[in-house]
């Protein structure tokens, strides 16, 4: 069994979105249990979702792909993620998209994979790349 975390806003405009993004996760697995909190210094509900990853384990068609469309805190990740990308093109001497494309990140925002094997998920992440930059964006996805 596995766990993913989901921030449900409660104004309107994020709500629609938030609950979108959990019932699309939930389209691609197996349910088995979940848990709420409500934060209110942030005025959200934390949801903690228990399930298990149902044969076809790549995740539904991506159909958001761009900044706008991730919630508050995913556009923070992103931002962490982005940050991460510049830096470690600076290391290698690589341009920032051969590292990872924008569309990478906001996916790697919006399902924060928990390991390589999910990571691998992602598109764009084959065992190569995974093996290569994945310790370095599970630490990041971890800590936020």
């Amino acid at each position: 069994m596995q766990v993913k975390v989901f921030s449900i806003g409660l104004d309107a405009e994020k709500l629609e979105k938030d609950q979108n993004v959990l019932n699309e996760f939930l389209a691609t697995v197996t349910f088995k249990k979940s848990s709420t909190q409500y934060v209110e210094t942030e005025n959200y509900w934390s949801v903690l979702v228990h399930y298990d990853e149902n044969e076809i384990t790549k995740p539904a068609s991506l159909v958001r792909k761009s900044f706008e469309d991730l919630n508050a805190k995913d556009q923070q990740v992103y931002m962490y993620l982005k940050e991460w990308r510049t830096n470690k093109a600076e290391k290698l001497q690589q341009k920032n998209y051969l590292i990872c494309h924008n569309s990478e990140l906001i996916d790697l925002a919006m399902y924060k994979p928990s390991n390589l094997d999910e990571l691998q998920q992602i598109k764009g992440f084959g065992p190569q790349k995974a093996n290569k930059f994945g310790d370095d964006i599970l630490a990041i996805l971890n800590a936020v």
